[in-house]
């Protein structure tokens, strides 16, 4: 099995302990002015990384490295983005100003990512429709 799936769970498991780390500050401080970043954090680093990994694992297997990499690569980037600037917004440590650009880069790197992972997915759909015809032409015969 390719390196990838684990490569994927590796950086969904590093993205919720720091989401787990940053729930319990905000419990500790009873301070949930964050909580929409410790949610995406969570929701694009976690829950999408393993989501997109257990694919890769299980359906994804001839798809090409490029692509996974492509995925890995804007949906880490992304999230990297996306979760502190929202922290130093919601935490008012910075004006919106200043973290919009970040945004920006940030959201459309989830967009590709997410547009990466669609393109492994319809082509996995394609390849398993062509198996299955050519299944279904040899049992006629």
């Amino acid at each position: 099995m390719s390196r990838w799936p684990y490569v994927f769970f590796a950086a969904a498991c590093f993205y919720i302990m720091i989401g787990v780390c940053w729930g319990m500050y905000m419990g500790i401080t009873h301070d949930t002015a964050t909580a929409p970043g410790h949610a995406h954090l969570n929701l694009l680093g976690f829950v999408s990384l393993s989501i997109m990994g257990g694919f890769y694992a299980l359906l994804g297997k001839e798809t090409p490295n490029w692509l996974i990499a492509t995925n890995f690569g804007f949906m880490n980037l992304g999230v990297c983005l996306l979760a502190p600037a929202l922290f130093l917004l919601l935490s008012q440590r910075v004006a919106e100003a200043q973290v919009v650009p970040v945004f920006m880069i940030g959201e459309f790197s989830i967009l590709f990512g997410f547009l990466a992972f669609g393109a492994a997915v319809i082509g996995g759909l394609r390849r398993a429709g062509k198996a299955r015809s050519g299944l279904q032409a040899f049992a006629a015969a």
